[in-house]
């Protein structure tokens, strides 16, 4: 099963002439910069354009009639194709945009709405120093919390060592060697340690004569290869050259719904239900209703079921 969404009188009734879309491909990078600096970049949220516009919508996997409110939003990106960019959004409670410079300085900004109802505004940069941020968001200190007897008597058992630890680190260290490099107590005696490092003398030796006779035949194969290819790179026929930088930009509104009010499930026309038919019926439900002065009557619509 399917369902096929009719957004009814939607169409008839949005006034998109507003709407503009902008769509340019392989710009040199001055062209692409120029047009790039011409754009507002103003924090401005999606203006409602239309409100209590009637449609069907899935909610969850039921189709309602619902009443929405029709907002006009706005997206747009450049890039000169040298490093720099632009890009930033505008819908009907989060707007943003974002530019950086070939040269790598960067700066951008954002507005929304939080869940409290309060206005967030954020500004961030980055010159070279380091990112940066100002902003008006509510600061949450740590609210202060009782210790129980167990978390007091933890933290007094870590600060008591804490301290043994740093007042012997404070002490220097004496060093367990003589000048010869030998421990002066330990398990082995001084006789002991000569022997041994005398014998991890000849075994250093005997394993470097043996690591230079396995290592003739392939440091010549090393030298043969780099003979052959000269460390040069030689493309496949395949590959294509990406030619010169070029840019772009494009920017486009679009209609975005918020739905006011589910007025409840919408009318099934079966099977049988042409798309064509049920858009004319749905439109002339409104028309009636609209008649009315907005009457409960014929104030539902239906939808095809496929």
């Amino acid at each position: 099963m399917k369902w096929l969404l009719n957004l009814t009188a939607t169409i008839c009734y949005l006034n998109l002439s507003a709407a503009e879309e902008v769509r340019l491909l392989d710009l040199e990078p001055n062209e692409a910069e120029n047009i790039i600096e011409q754009q507002d970049q103003t924090l401005n949220y999606a203006p409602k354009i239309e409100s209590n516009v009637p449609a069907v919508r899935l909610i969850g996997q039921v189709p309602h009639e619902v009443l929405e409110d029709i907002y006009l939003a706005k997206q747009y990106h450049g890039q000169d194709g040298l490093g720099g960019y632009l890009y930033g959004y505008q819908i009907p409670d989060i707007s943003k945009n974002e530019r950086k410079k070939a040269s790598g300085d960067l700066k951008g900004s954002y507005n929304y709405i939080n869940g409290a109802g309060q206005e967030i505004k954020v500004e961030y940069w980055d010159n070279g120093n380091g990112f940066h941020q100002s902003d008006n968001i509510p600061q949450i200190l740590p609210q202060q919390i009782e210790e129980s007897p167990e978390v007091k008597a933890a933290k007094d058992a870590f600060l008591k060592r804490w301290q043994e630890e740093a007042e012997r680190n404070s002490h220097p260290i004496e060093s367990p060697f003589n000048g010869k490099g030998q421990y002066v107590s330990g398990p082995l005696t001084i006789q002991e340690q000569q022997t041994t490092q005398l014998f991890g003398q000849q075994f250093q030796g005997a394993a470097s004569a043996q690591q230079k006779i396995f290592a003739q035949p392939q440091q010549q194969n090393n030298e043969d290869n780099f003979k052959e290819d000269e460390g040069k790179y030689v493309p496949e026929e395949s590959e294509e050259s990406t030619g010169p930088p070029k840019g772009f930009f494009y920017k486009f509104d679009y209609p975005v719904g918020i739905i006011t009010q589910d007025k409840g499930r919408a009318l099934n026309v079966g099977k049988d239900g042409d798309l064509r038919n049920v858009y004319e019926q749905n439109k002339q439900r409104f028309e009636r209703q609209l008649e009315n002065g907005g009457g409960k009557s014929d104030s539902r619509y239906f939808i095809a079921k496929k």
